[in-house]
C-alpha cells in the first residue's frame, strides 16, 4: 500500500467499473499509519467511477477475514454458507487489485507475488517472487535457517499449512514462508475452561465440533453452524489441553461436503 498505492487504486477503479459499483472502502488496520496516510493521499488524487474512502479498523485478529471485515465496516452478517455477494459486498485484497491493474492496463499475467520470509532465518526479508521458486532459494537469500529449524509453513503461524519439504514451490496463494522448529504437543481431555468459545470471533462452540467429529456424527455438525467457522485458529491457540480444534473442524467440513450437506 505504501509503495504501490497507484497500482492498487487503479485495479480498484477497474473492478468498480466492471461491476457498476458506486461505493468502495479501503480498510486498513490502525497499526499501519504510513499505509493509511499514503492511501488517503492517493485516493484524494485519483478519479473513480464512484465514492472511495479509507476506513481504519481495529487491529484485532482475524480482522482480515471477509465475514469479520464486512461485519465491522458495514454492520451486516454474511448468511451461513453464503458469500459476501449475498449482502451486496465484494472483498478483494490489495495484491489482487494490483494484479488486476497489471492484467488490464499492462497486459501482464499473474506470475509473481510479494512473499515474506521470516521465522528462524538469519535475516527476514520480503521478496517479489516468481511462482514455482523453491522456498529453499528464498531461505538461502535470507542467509539460511537456524540449525534447529525443521518445519516450513506457507502462510502465517495461525492459519498456515505445513509443507512436506523445504523445496516446496511458491504458488499464487503463498504470502509468507515461515521457518520454525516443530512443536508437536500431546492432546489432553478438555477441561471445560470455555476459552475456545471466548476466543471465537464467530460466536461458535468449537469443542462441540470436535466431539461430533470424534464420534463420526457428521450429520449434526451443521446444527452448530460449522460452516460459519473461518478457521482462524484462535480457539486452538488458547486451548490449555492442546486440542487441535481447527484440524478437527477441517475434517468435519470435508465430511459434510461428502454428505452433500451445506
Amino acid at each position: 500500500m505504501i509503495e504501490q498505492s497507484e497500482r492498487i487504486l487503479s485495479g480498484l477503479a477497474i473492478v468498480m467499473k466492471a461491476l457498476s459499483v458506486r461505493r468502495a472502502i479501503v480498510a486498513i488496520e490502525d497499526n499501519k499509519p504510513q499505509a493509511i496516510a499514503k492511501m488517503r493521499q492517493a485516493v484524494s488524487q485519483m478519479k473513480f467511477p464512484g465514492e472511495v474512502s479509507v476506513s481504519v479498523v481495529p487491529r484485532r485478529y482475524p480482522m482480515g477475514a471477509e465475514k469479520t471485515l464486512i461485519k465491522t465496516i458495514l454492520d451486516v452478517e454474511v448468511p451461513e454458507g453464503g458469500l459476501p455477494m449475498d449482502v451486496g459486498a465484494l472483498v478483494h485484497n490489495v495484491a489482487t487489485l494490483a494484479a488486476i491493474h497489471d492484467a488490464v492496463v499492462l497486459g501482464k499475467p499473474l506470475v509473481e507475488r510479494v512473499v515474506s520470509v521470516t521465522g528462524l532465518v538469519k535475516t527476514p526479508k520480503n521478496f517479489l517472487v516468481r511462482f514455482g521458486t523453491p522456498a529453499s532459494t528464498l531461505i538461502d537469500l535470507c542467509g539460511g535457517s537456524d540449525e534447529c529449524a525443521d518445519e516450513l509453513i506457507f502462510g502465517g503461524p495461525m492459519m498456515g499449512i505445513a509443507q512436506p519439504s523445504f523445496d516446496a514451490a511458491i504458488i499464487k496463494g503463498t504470502n509468507c514462508v515461515l521457518v520454525k522448529k516443530s512443536d508437536v504437543r500431546e492432546e489432553y481431555d478438555c477441561v471445560r475452561c470455555g476459552r475456545c468459545i471466548e476466543a471465537c470471533p464467530m460466536g461458535l462452540m468449537p469443542l462441540q465440533f470436535v466431539n461430533l467429529v470424534k464420534h463420526e456424527d457428521y450429520e449434526h455438525l451443521s446444527d452448530y453452524h460449522i460452516n460459519n467457522c473461518v478457521e482462524c485458529g484462535s480457539c486452538t491457540y488458547g486451548c490449555p489441553a492442546n486440542i487441535p480444534l481447527v484440524s478437527y473442524i477441517k475434517v468435519g467440513k470435508a465430511e459434510l461436503r461428502k454428505l452433500g450437506v451445506k
